[in-house]
């Protein structure tokens, strides 16, 4: 079933070329406007946007990590193109396919701006999911792997959600820190 959705939906790829363009760019690049959006929530200086920016890279470095370390390696499936002939329209190195690196990273800043801000979460989730079906559309993952990632992000998201009352502290510093040098750079500073 994963590979016969991965065929109708990579079966597109290579139909038209300012589609297949787009979804290009959607697979490598949207994450980048995802960490631009999170710059633009850092500099709002408030407060509850700077946390949610540091809670979101912190989901992201959790579950990448997890992914890395632990399933990926477990897991060890090859990508499509290691295994059928596929319409691959961006290079990638043949390592392992689950989860998707490209959709943990997007899932994890997803769901934890959708945790504590629905407006940032819901424009963050729908880039999420467009790098997802991207990256399937390209050639370089299966649809399962998108899911994985998405679980993935989901449960590290939502405990580190959870558990912010106790790591609060650390984001509070940080916002500190970051407030007493802008303090003294008038280019940065808010007033």
């Amino acid at each position: 079933m994963n590979y016969q959705l991965f065929q109708i939906i990579n079966g597109f790829a290579g139909q038209w070329d300012w589609i297949d363009d787009l979804m290009e760019f959607f697979a490598q690049d949207i994450v980048w406007l995802m960490i631009v959006m999170l710059g633009v929530l850092w500099f709002t200086h408030k407060e509850q946007h700077q946390r949610s920016v540091f809670y979101a890279c912190l989901s992201a470095v959790i579950a990448l990590l997890l992914a890395a370390i632990l399933i990926s390696p477990e897991v060890n499936e090859p990508r499509p193109f290691a295994n059928h002939i596929v319409h691959q329209l961006i290079p990638h190195s043949a390592d392992t396919s689950f989860p998707s690196d490209h959709s943990t990273l997007a899932f994890s800043l997803a769901f934890s701006l959708f945790f504590v801000n629905r407006k940032w979460g819901a424009i963050s989730l729908a880039m999420a999911c467009l790098t997802g079906f991207a990256r399937v559309y390209v050639g370089v993952h299966y649809p399962g792997d998108i899911a994985g990632a998405a679980v993935l992000s989901a449960l590290t998201s939502f405990l580190v959600y959870e558990m912010r009352s106790r790591l609060d502290p650390v984001p509070n510093l940080l916002i500190r820190i970051y407030d007493k040098i802008i303090s003294v750079l008038p280019i940065l500073s808010r007033k």
